[in-house]
């Protein structure tokens, strides 16, 4: 597992991102999805895995002291994405589903607040897959689930290929068809 298996700033642009990307990259351990919902763990602590890759995706040089992946402002986060080698495909499926299970719940929540749209599967061959689910603000929560009919503002995705699993959580306001894309290309280059 390398750097090279980390989505690309370039990525962005195809789906019409405007702004220059800075990509910051680490390896180590570290908080690998959104707190808010499955709670402040570090990738360690949940999976017991070995140090994992980070990318930050972002539009500002000003970036967190102690996680240079994190935009000082959040306004500034593009992307992040945490990803490593389970050694086995067989593992890295059972991580995957871990992961997975630990966002659902953020599907429901009370009215008003942030929530995960619908699961979405994407199948590029045998042994690389993701599911992701589209990120919706809390204005938009009226019956405590994801509006259907309106489009999400980005979201979170589950990675998968081969032995390498991984986790992108994904800023930028990105409607369906861009995040459908953006997932693509992450899964297939991990």
């Amino acid at each position: 597992m390398t750097d090279r298996h980390l989505l690309a700033a370039a990525e962005f642009r195809k789906v019409g991102f405007p702004k220059h990307i800075y990509v910051r990259d680490r390896v180590g351990d570290g908080r690998y999805a959104n707190a808010a919902c499955a709670g402040e763990k570090t990738l360690g602590e949940t999976l017991g895995g070995p140090d994992a890759h980070f990318r930050g995706l972002v539009t500002s040089r000003d970036t967190d002291d102690s996680d240079p992946t994190l935009a000082v402002n959040i306004k500034d986060q593009v992307a992040r994405e945490v990803a490593a080698d389970a050694r086995s495909p067989t593992l890295a499926q059972n991580f995957t589903e871990r992961l997975l299970l630990e966002e659902v719940p953020c599907q429901e929540e009370p009215a008003t607040h942030w929530v995960y749209g619908p699961t979405h599967k994407i199948d590029v061959a045998a042994g690389i897959t993701a599911s992701w689910m589209g990120s919706y603000d809390g204005d938009l929560n009226t019956t405590g689930t994801a509006p259907r009919g309106k489009e999400p503002c980005g979201g979170i995705a589950i990675l998968r290929n081969g032995s390498h699993y991984g986790v992108l959580e994904v800023d930028a306001c990105l409607d369906t068809a861009a995040m459908t894309r953006i997932v693509r290309a992450a899964v297939t280059q991990l």
